[in-house]
C-alpha cells in the first residue's frame, strides 16, 4: 500500500520517497513506515527472461526519524519532502514526519496522538545507505535478517548499466540473470537512512503539520536556514534552524542514532536549539470557503525574487511575506530580540526587511545575545542606551486585519444605542404641534348636549319675492297652480348661481350634497 510523496532526480539515479506498510514488521500489526526507493535513469528493464518490462535497479530502504533516548519515540509517517539543498554545505533533502494512526475495529480510518518532526537527510548517506546489506525473512517467526555478502552476485543488483561496478554491462537487459533474479527477490535493504545529528531538526506536539518550505539562504550572508511548516488547522509556522558548520563539535547531550554515516571529520552535527520565529494563523472561513477540513495546509512554495511564500488551501491561495518585521515597529530591542534572519535594525528607520541595497550600519542578533532580550515594556537593559523611540508600541503591518477588544466593542454599540435614542426624542419633541381649541373652554363637570342634526333639505332654495334678499320658506306645499314661474336668465347667470349653492352647501356642516343641476326651464311668453 505504497503513498508517493516525492520524486527527485538526482544525479544518475531518481529517488521516490513514500510511506507504505511495513512487511517486515508485519508481527507488529499494520505499521506504516517512511521509504525511499532508487532508480537507474538509463534502467530500460529486464531480459525477456526476467523482470521484462519492470526495474533492473529498484532498492527500498527505511527513512528513521526519530527522538532518541531510553525508549526511542519514533515518526514514521512521511508527509512531506523538500528538493535539494544546501545544508551546513552539504547537499541534502529535509522531511516531514507524523506520527502513527491508531487503527481500531479493523477499519482503515482511525485517531492519533498528534505529532510532527523535522529531519534532514544528506544525500551521500542516502547514497551510501543502498550499498549496505539486503534483507530477506528468517525462520517462521518472520523476522528479517540480512544476507550475507558472500551471496549476493556480481554485478550487484541496483547497479546502473555501464557505470561503477556494471561498466562492462550496455544495457539494463544485458544483467546476468542471476543478477536480475536477486534483485526481483530482495527489494529492500536491511538496516535505515539516519537523520543528519542523529535527531529530528524540529518536534511538534499537539499539532499535525502537513507541509514544509526551506529556505538555506536566509540573513545578510545567506548563511541561516529558516523552515516554513504548515498544519491542519490553517497555521503556517517558521522556524529557524541554528547554522552551523560541518566540523562543529557535537553537542555534549545528543546521541547518534544507529547506522549513522559521516564523511571523514564531519561531526553532523545539527542538533543545535532550533527556534520557533512565528506561527501565523492564515485561513480565513469567510474568504476561503470549502469543504470540511478545507483549512489544512496542502503546499507551500517559495517565491525568493518577491521575498513571499504561497500558502495553498483547498478554497484559496494566500500569499504571506517572508519577514514581518513591521510589527516591532520601532522597538529595538523588540527587533534585535526576535532573532528574526529577515529583519535587521536600521536606525532610524526602526525595524525593516533586510535587502542588498541597505545602507551600512545595520544591527542583527540571530545568535541570541544575552544583553539583548525582553520587549520596549521592560526596564532598559544593559548595552541598550540609546533608548527606543516608542514604548510598547507595535505597528500594525500593512494589509494586516486589526482587532477590536470586547469591553470597547461593548461600549461603542452602547453608546451608539443611546446616542440614537436622544435624537430620536429630539427630533419628536420638535416636529409635535400642541392642539389649539376652537372654542370657549368649558368645566369638565359641565354635560355638553349631544348635537342635532340638521334637517336635511327636500327641495332646492326657491328665488326671493318682491325683491326681498332672504331666503323665503313656504309655510306648505306649493300647488301646481300656485307655482309662480321663474323669470327666464341667462347661462352666465345659473352657472353663477349654481356656484353659490355649491359654497353654501360645503360651508354647512353635516349637509348632504344637493343634486346637480338639471335641464334649465323652458321659457314662457
Amino acid at each position: 500500500e505504497p503513498h508517493f510523496v516525492q520524486a527527485l532526480p538526482y544525479g544518475p539515479y531518481v529517488y521516490f520517497f513514500f510511506r507504505e506498510v511495513a512487511v517486515e514488521l508485519s508481527a507488529l500489526g499494520k505499521v506504516v513506515v517512511a521509504r525511499v526507493a532508487r532508480v537507474c535513469r538509463n534502467d530500460q528493464g529486464g531480459s525477456p527472461r526476467v523482470l521484462e518490462r519492470r526495474w533492473t535497479s529498484f532498492l527500498k530502504v527505511r527513512l528513521q526519524c526519530a527522538i532518541p533516548g531510553d525508549t526511542v519515540f519514533y515518526f514514521d509517517v512521511l508527509e512531506a519532502v523538500t528538493p535539494p539543498r544546501a545544508l551546513h554545505g552539504r547537499p541534502a533533502v529535509l522531511a516531514l514526519f507524523g506520527t502513527q494512526p491508531n487503527r481500531h475495529g479493523g477499519r482503515d480510518t482511525g485517531t492519533r496522538i498528534p505529532g510532527s518532526a523535522v529531519c534532514a537527510f544528506y544525500l551521500a548517506d542516502v547514497e551510501r545507505a543502498f550499498e549496505g546489506p539486503f534483507a530477506e525473512p528468517r525462520g517462521t517467526a518472520g523476522t528479517w535478517a540480512p544476507v550475507p555478502e558472500d551471496r549476493v552476485p556480481r554485478p550487484r543488483p541496483g547497479c546502473c548499466a555501464g557505470m561503477g561496478l556494471a561498466a562492462g554491462v550496455v544495457t539494463s537487459g544485458d544483467f546476468p540473470d542471476e543478477t536480475l533474479v536477486f534483485a526481483k527477490e530482495h527489494p529492500l535493504l536491511h538496516g535505515a537512512v539516519a537523520p543528519a545529528g542523529g535527531r529530528p531538526l524540529f518536534t511538534r506536539t499537539g499539532t499535525r503539520l502537513t507541509q514544509l518550505a526551506v529556505d538555506t539562504g536566509a540573513g545578510p550572508q545567506g548563511n541561516q536556514t529558516v523552515v516554513f511548516l504548515g498544519a491542519e488547522d490553517g497555521r503556517v509556522l517558521k522556524v529557524l534552524a541554528a547554522a552551523q558548520h560541518p566540523r562543529a563539535t557535537r553537542h555534549p547531550g545528543s546521541t547518534p542514532a544507529p547506522g549513522d554515516s559521516r564523511e571523514p571529520g564531519d561531526t553532523g552535527d545539527t542538533s543545535a536549539e532550533t527556534l520557533l520565529l512565528e506561527e501565523i494563523s492564515l485561513y480565513d472561513p469567510r474568504r476561503c470557503r470549502g469543504p470540511r477540513g478545507a483549512s489544512r495546509v496542502l503546499g507551500l512554495e517559495l517565491h525568493p525574487p518577491g521575498r513571499e511564500l504561497y500558502v495553498a488551501f483547498t478554497g484559496c491561495l494566500v500569499r504571506l511575506p517572508l519577514s514581518r518585521c513591521a510589527r516591532h515597529g520601532a522597538c529595538r530591542r523588540s527587533c534585535l530580540a526576535a532573532r528574526d534572519p529577515y529583519c535587521v535594525w536600521l536606525p532610524p528607520r526602526g525595524c525593516v526587511p533586510f535587502s542588498e541595497d541597505l545602507p551600512s550600519g545595520f544591527e542583527q542578533d540571530v545568535e541570541g545575545s544575552p544583553g539583548i532580550t525582553g520587549t520596549c515594556q521592560d526596564a532598559p537593559a544593559a548595552g541598550d542606551g540609546d533608548g527606543d523611540l516608542a514604548h510598547g508600541v507595535r505597528q500594525a503591518e500593512t494589509g494586516a486585519a486589526a482587532t477590536v477588544p470586547v469591553p470597547v466593542l461593548v461600549g461603542c454599540v452602547l453608546g451608539a444605542f443611546t446616542l440614537g435614542a436622544l435624537a430620536a426624542g429630539l427630533l419628536a419633541a420638535c416636529y409635535r404641534r400642541p392642539a389649539v381649541p376652537k372654542g370657549p373652554l368649558e368645566s369638565p363637570a359641565t354635560p355638553r348636549p349631544l348635537a342635532q342634526p340638521p334637517a336635511p333639505r327636500l327641495y332646492p332654495l326657491l328665488p326671493p319675492q318682491g325683491g326681498a334678499g332672504g331666503l323665503w320658506d313656504p309655510p306648505e306645499l306649493p300647488t301646481p297652480e300656485a307655482t309662480p314661474q321663474p323669470p327666464t336668465k341667462m347661462p352666465q347667470e345659473r352657472v353663477a348661481e349654481h356656484r353659490r349653492g355649491q359654497a353654501t352647501h360645503l360651508n354647512t356642516p353635516g349637509c348632504p350634497e344637493p343634486p346637480g343641476p338639471g335641464p334649465p326651464p323652458k321659457a314662457t311668453l
